[in-house]
């Protein structure tokens, strides 16, 4: 009985020893690829396939590349930082436009406070422009395009007022039977309804002549004005010399022999009294006639005339102007 257990216990070591035990690792491995005997042609290689290629599936990925969309955050950001950029760069009407945008309830609390506020702010300072064309003999014209800068801002003139950034700006009114009329304007912050108006030509009116003269340049100062003008400095200075040399010589004799004077005595100071009295009347007569004649020659209209008559007590003068 124990030679049979003695037997029993080294059964493993003689299937060991057998080669068994590497047969089961080689099997858990995996089989070996049969070798083929000798002389045997080796096996033919399948063509490739000619099938097309099967198409991708509808639910497949898309690639990492492709920008994932915005969050809403992400956009009210974006037109809060597009607000005051714009507004800095003059661009109002893009500046109130993100305003808008990031006013809305879905943006946060502060940021729709902030951009309320810029977009009270531009409302008020954003320049609006009204159109206007007439015709030269009378009446409105409502059938006129308006171009500004290159672009068509307007179809026909409706009177309502154009929001435009600040700044100048190049008009273009074009009219399909009185071809265009070009204006440069500039518009200002806080300008509201302003009205831009031009006036298209008549399309019938007759031409000048191009034989008729041109009219004269007027400007300058006409010779009479600088002769009148010395007159009346001279009379005038005669008026104060003969003026000052009576009241002294009538003060003298009021002090020595009035009132028995001897008429020799008083008839020189009567004499200039009167010669006063008379460069007076030239002098204003003088300086009358050469702001006539100044006015006239710039206005090449009326002529004048001017006349110094003495008389006993003085003179008389006169200014004619015809028309």
């Amino acid at each position: 009985m124990k030679t049979i257990r003695k037997q029993w216990r080294s059964a493993p070591l003689l299937l060991l020893a057998a080669g068994l035990l590497p047969s089961g690792i080689a099997h858990a491995k995996g089989p070996a690829p049969a070798t083929p005997p000798a002389g045997t042609p080796p096996a033919a290689t399948p063509p490739p396939s000619t099938a097309a290629p099967a198409p991708p599936a509808a639910d497949a990925p898309k690639s990492s590349d492709t920008e994932a969309p915005k969050s809403q955050g992400e956009l009210c950001s974006a037109a809060y930082e597009r607000t005051q950029t714009e507004k800095l760069a003059g661009h109002y009407v893009a500046a109130k436009a993100a305003a808008l945008e990031c006013s809305q309830l879905a943006c946060n609390s502060a940021i729709v406070q902030e951009c309320v506020h810029f977009y009270s702010a531009l409302e008020s300072e954003t320049p609006t422009l009204v159109f206007s064309a007439r015709k030269a003999e009378g009446g409105e014209l409502p059938d006129v395009r308006v171009e500004m800068d290159g672009k068509v801002v307007a179809q026909q003139i409706t009177g309502r007022p154009i929001t435009v950034d600040p700044g100048p700006h190049n008009f273009v009114f074009v009219h399909s039977k009185r071809g265009l009329v070009r204006l440069a304007e500039t518009a200002r912050v806080g300008d509201k309804a302003r009205v831009l108006e031009v006036t298209f030509k008549d399309p019938n009116a007759k031409a000048a002549p191009s034989g008729e003269p041109a009219a004269a340049k007027r400007g300058g100062v006409p010779v009479m004005t600088w002769v009148l003008g010395g007159v009346g400095a001279v009379a005038l200075g005669s008026f104060v010399y003969f003026r000052m040399q009576g009241v002294n010589d009538y003060n003298e004799l009021n002090d020595t022999c009035a009132p028995a004077c001897e008429p020799g005595q008083v008839d020189p100071i009567r004499k200039k009294f009167t010669y006063s009295y008379i460069s007076l009347g030239v002098s204003a007569a003088s300086i009358a006639g050469a702001a006539a004649f100044y006015f006239a020659g710039r206005s090449g209209g009326p002529s004048v005339q001017a006349s110094v008559t003495p008389r006993g007590d003085g003179a008389m003068t006169g200014l004619k102007l015809t028309f």
